[in-house]
C-alpha cells in the first residue's frame, strides 16, 4: 500500500466542471474569443469616453488613466464570460472553485506575499529620493488605495479565470498530463507579455517571468482546486509593481508613488546578445529567485 498522496488531488474535483463539453472545437472558439474581447475592450471603452477622458484613458500616466486601463478588463471578463455561457453552458462559479474555500486563499495568499514583498522593499538599495523625478502626494494615493486594488483585482481576475480557470480545466480534460494543463496555459500567458518589453532581450525576460508565475499559479489553482490562491498571489505581485515604482510618462504609471524620470531606451542595449551578459544573466536568475519565494509564501499560507 502505497503512502503517496496526490498534491494535485483538488483538481480533479476542479477540472470536472469542464467535463460535459471538452470537444477541441469549442476550446478553440474560446480561445479566438478571449483574443477578441481582448482586444475590443478598450476600443469599446475608447468609444465611450470624451475627449479629454479618451486621451487619459490611451495615455494611461495619470491615476484616472491607469485605473481606466485596468477596469476594462471588466469588459473584456464580461464578453469572455457570456461566451462562455454560449459555448459550454457554464458560468463564473464554475471557473473559481468552491466560494467560502476560494475566498479564504485569496485573502490568505495576498497577505502572505504581500508581507513578503513588503520586507523585500524595506531591504536596500533604498529608493533614494534625489533620484526622483516626482514623489506624490502620500494623503492622495492612499486614498486611490481602494479603487486601485479593486482595478487590479479586475486586472488579475479575468486572467485568472482565463488561463487558470478555463483553459486548465479543458486541457485537464483533455490530457492527465501536468505539462499540458499546466505548461500550455503558464506558455500562453508568458508569451502574451511579449510585448511589455522594450527589446528583444527585455521581451524574453518578461516571457520568462511571466511564464514562471502562470506555472506557480497553476500549482496553486491544482493543489487548492479553487483559483483563490491564484489571484491572491497575482494580486500581491502586480499591486507592488504598479503601486511603489514607476517611470514618468510611461503607461501604467499612473498610481506609482515614487516616478522615476524617464530614460532614453536607446542607450542601452536590448538585442538578444544582452540576455548572456552578466547584467542580463543577474536579471533572469532575480526573476526567477522572486517567483520562487512568492510561491512559497503562497504555500506556506494555505499549507499545501
Amino acid at each position: 500500500m502505497s503512502g503517496h498522496i496526490d498534491p494535485y488531488r483538488a483538481h480533479r474535483a476542479f477540472a470536472r466542471a469542464a467535463a460535459p463539453r471538452t470537444q477541441r472545437w469549442r476550446l478553440a472558439v474560446m480561445i479566438l474569443g478571449f483574443e477578441a474581447a481582448f482586444i475590443c475592450a478598450p476600443l469599446i471603452v475608447a468609444f465611450i469616453l470624451p475627449g479629454p477622458a479618451k486621451t487619459a484613458y490611451i495615455e494611461g500616466v495619470s491615476a484616472f488613466g491607469t485605473l481606466a486601463q485596468f477596469s476594462t478588463f471588466a469588459v473584456a471578463g464580461y464578453l469572455f464570460l457570456r461566451l462562455l455561457r454560449r459555448v459550454h453552458g457554464r458560468g463564473f462559479w464554475s471557473l473559481i472553485g468552491p466560494a467560502d474555500r476560494a475566498g479564504a486563499d485569496l485573502k490568505r495568499t495576498a497577505m502572505a506575499v504581500g508581507l513578503l514583498l513588503l520586507a523585500i522593499e524595506l531591504l536596500p538599495p533604498w529608493v533614494v529620493l534625489s533620484d526622483l523625478a516626482e514623489v506624490r502626494g502620500l494623503l492622495r494615493w492612499v486614498a486611490l488605495m481602494p479603487l486601485a486594488f479593486a482595478a487590479i483585482l479586475l486586472q488579475v481576475g479575468t486572467e485568472e479565470l482565463y488561463f487558470r480557470g478555463y483553459l486548465q480545466q479543458q486541457l485537464a480534460c483533455l490530457s492527465p498530463s501536468p505539462v499540458v494543463w499546466m505548461g500550455i496555459p503558464s506558455l500562453f500567458f508568458g508569451l502574451s507579455h511579449y510585448f511589455n518589453g522594450i527589446g528583444p532581450a527585455d521581451s524574453i525576460l518578461y516571457v520568462v517571468w511571466a511564464t514562471l508565475l502562470g506555472l506557480a499559479c497553476a500549482d496553486l489553482t491544482a493543489r487548492t482546486g479553487t483559483l483563490g490562491a491564484a489571484i491572491g498571489l497575482h494580486l500581491a505581485n502586480n499591486a507592488f509593481a504598479l503601486l511603489l515604482v514607476g517611470i514618468q510618462g510611461r503607461p501604467s504609471s499612473g498610481l506609482a508613488l515614487f516616478l522615476y524620470p524617464d530614460f532614453d531606451s536607446t542607450e542601452y542595449d536590448y538585442s538578444l546578445q544582452a540576455l548572456l551578459a552578466p547584467g542580463g544573466i543577474l536579471q533572469l536568475l532575480t526573476s526567477i529567485a522572486m517567483v520562487l519565494v512568492m510561491w512559497l509564501a503562497a504555500r506556506i499560507a494555505i499549507r499545501r
